[in-house]
């Protein structure tokens, strides 16, 4: 990243930024930037808040227009890379329009009458796309790009999770400002460790973007901390009796 912006510097270009919901780069450079590195930093899964986005299938779906943005990216590796997103398209689509058929898929695991799409299907712990590969393959007219079928059996199943995520990303864009009052009581919030609640009672940050800037507090315990802020907020806006 920092050849990719010394070039991007020399040729007058924005730099080039990933985000922690981007990539794991993203949450290496934030965490040395902004908590600094009074010890040794390993570049653990767990430092990541949103870990249904950064998945190894979808690595491509992430990280290739930046790559193409700025000039690392090929013309064959970026036409794979739109073949690839015009498949995914169209499999979900049939996916959608489809009903399991026993007949038509006699390897799949159908509990009594129930004909649900395959979609919905997938859903399910037993279901596989790779019974239906054979199938997709034929819809198709030729083989899925590598991958491909893996991201789209991983993305239903986890539909409602990552559509959750989706939403706590930007709840929390949206909250990086939000006031913490003085005297909050972090002791109280049960999903932060003693360790946190130290460092967040020592420094009492006036907003949550700066409690998140404070070494050692992890995106994850101020997701948790946005949370009770809002309870907090909602059960001191009414009225008393």
């Amino acid at each position: 990243i920092a050849g990719i912006n010394a070039a991007m510097k020399v040729g007058g270009r924005d730099p080039l930024v990933i985000g922690r919901n981007q990539g794991y780069t993203g949450i290496l450079i934030d965490d040395l930037i902004t908590k600094g590195a009074d010890e040794p930093y390993r570049m653990f899964t767990s430092r990541a808040e949103f870990r249904l986005h950064l998945r190894i299938d979808n690595a491509d779906e992430r990280l290739t227009a930046f790559g193409r943005s700025v000039g690392l990216v090929s013309d064959a590796r970026w036409n794979k890379f739109q073949r690839k997103k015009i498949q995914k398209e169209r499999v979900s689509d049939l996916l959608a329009r489809t009903r399991l058929n026993v007949s038509d898929f006699p390897q799949a695991v159908v509990v009594g009458d129930d004909r649900p799409t395959l979609s919905a299907w997938l859903k399910r712990p037993e279901a596989k796309i790779g019974v239906l590969r054979n199938w997709i393959v034929s819809q198709l007219n030729c083989e899925p790009e590598h991958g491909l079928l893996t991201t789209v059996e991983t993305e239903l199943k986890y539909e409602g999770y990552i559509a959750q995520q989706d939403r706590q990303i930007e709840h929390l864009k949206k909250n990086s400002g939000r006031s913490i009052p003085d005297g909050f009581s972090y002791p109280s919030i049960p999903g932060l460790s003693t360790e946190i609640i130290s460092k967040l009672v020592r420094v009492r940050p006036a907003t949550l973007g700066q409690a998140a800037r404070i070494p050692g507090v992890t995106p994850a315990a101020v997701a948790v901390l946005d949370v009770y802020l809002s309870l907090n907020g909602r059960f001191s806006g009414r009225c008393s009796t």
